[in-house]
């Protein structure tokens, strides 16, 4: 099994391929909360859109905000994961980027991260993606803070 480890602006991210099951594990790196999500959702597009980060024509014509919510950096992830999963739905291959611009302690005691997928058009996944079990977040007193998830694809019913 061969994985693919990529630098990103402010960390990096290890992706396995897709295995027989559907299945494929991402691994994100970063210096703080905004820097390992945004590791973790280039990874995503990564798996999803292998060809994406080396489009010739990458001119952006839309910036789809994304939200998310959690108690922790993993749920967090997961809810943010979620978001980004239904713009890859919406948009398909014409995602090109991605991009967390914040993340903030909620009302609730919980944190709140936003950003924006960047898509030139409209162009049908043919797949459905899901993350399968609830993301893993390392944080330790030192950096990396580490991020742990698994993504299944099945063919889109649309």
């Amino acid at each position: 099994m061969s994985f693919h480890t990529r630098p990103t602006a402010d960390g990096a991210f290890t992706i396995s391929p897709w295995g027989a099951d559907g299945v494929a594990t991402l691994e994100a790196t970063g210096g703080d909360r905004r820097a390992v999500l945004e590791a973790g959702l280039q990874a995503i597009l990564a798996l999803v859109f292998p060809m994406s980060a080396t489009l010739e024509d990458t001119t952006s014509t839309r910036s789809v905000p994304i939200r998310g919510e959690g108690d922790d950096l993993a749920a967090l992830f997961a809810d943010i994961a979620d978001e980004f999963l239904e713009q890859i739905a919406e948009f398909g291959m014409a995602l090109h980027d991605v991009s967390v611009d914040g993340v903030l302690r909620g009302d609730r005691d919980g944190l709140v991260a936003w950003g924006y997928a960047i898509a030139t058009a409209a162009i049908g996944a043919g797949w459905a993606f899901a993350l399968t079990d609830p993301p893993v977040a390392i944080e330790r007193e030192s950096a990396p803070i580490v991020l742990r998830a698994s993504l299944r694809r099945e063919p889109s019913a649309g």
